[in-house]
């Protein structure tokens, strides 16, 4: 089963950030609620966000909005930088790009501005509130010079919000592709082709995915029981939340909790 890397903690507001620098950068796509942002340190990173592909090179940007899908893939070797970040550090930010996306998603900021980030912000360590809010909206600056922002007007681009949205409200719920169709006001066989087509996967091995990083986060970060939080996260019976959970990690729920 391909795994969607899903990040719920990528979903929270209440000024959540998260930053980490990568050797080889590989991630399957996924989506969340906060903002993304990519820095090649060094090779080549090829990048798609939002059914656009491009190729970032040494000491380029690359940004993802609020639900946009997107994947990395490194080529050959990489270093990279990438930042997850909740729009309440960048208020303005966020209401401007509600609802739109941009023409391209590649950057480069100016010299000034890329010295002043590699010192403050580009790093591992997670500078004061004021510094980092100051750093994001530089780069959200730069973003805005340089990428023309566009209203999400096509039916791809709506029904990509539709599916992305309607996935992360109802993922603990009971739900299949046939009621994304009936939701999306699309034919079962188009939906299924589409999202096969968008996310390299099929339905159910997408919501199984999703589920299980929500599971993922709930074994390390709380002291729930395994069977709250199978259903918590969208299992219907235990039997199938291990099934999918040693499919995906190797382990049983509790020897993954143990490590």
């Amino acid at each position: 089963m391909n795994v969607l890397f899903h990040q719920p903690q990528n979903c929270l507001s209440n000024y959540s950030y998260n930053v980490c620098i990568y050797k080889n950068i590989k991630w399957n796509y996924h989506f969340h609620k906060n903002f993304e942002l990519i820095y090649v340190i060094s090779g080549e990173v090829e990048c798609t966000i939002n059914g656009k592909t491009d190729v970032l090179r040494a000491n380029e940007f690359g940004l993802c909005l609020s639900n946009e899908i997107h994947a990395y893939h490194t080529l050959g070797e990489s270093k990279a930088w990438v930042g997850v970040f909740s729009g309440d550090f960048v208020h303005a930010f966020e209401k401007q790009t509600k609802n739109k996306t941009g023409e391209h998603f590649k950057f480069r900021c100016r010299p000034e501005i890329e010295n002043y980030l590699k010192t403050t912000l580009l790093t591992k360590e997670c500078p004061e509130t004021y510094i980092l809010k100051s750093c994001l909206y530089a780069v959200c600056a730069e973003y805005c010079n340089n990428v023309k922002l566009k209203e999400l007007s096509t039916k791809s681009d709506l029904l990509m919000r539709t599916i992305t949205d309607y996935i992360a409200n109802n993922f603990q719920n009971k739900l299949d592709l046939a009621d994304l169709a009936k939701i999306s006001g699309y034919d079962y066989c188009y939906i299924s082709r589409y999202f096969h087509k968008i996310f390299h996967m099929s339905f159910n091995d997408y919501l199984n995915s999703y589920r299980l990083e929500h599971a993922l986060m709930l074994l390390t970060e709380t002291d729930k029981s395994v069977t709250d939080i199978a259903y918590e996260s969208g299992f219907q019976s235990i039997r199938s939340f291990n099934h999918n959970f040693k499919k995906m990690t190797g382990k049983s729920p509790t020897q993954y909790r143990d490590i």
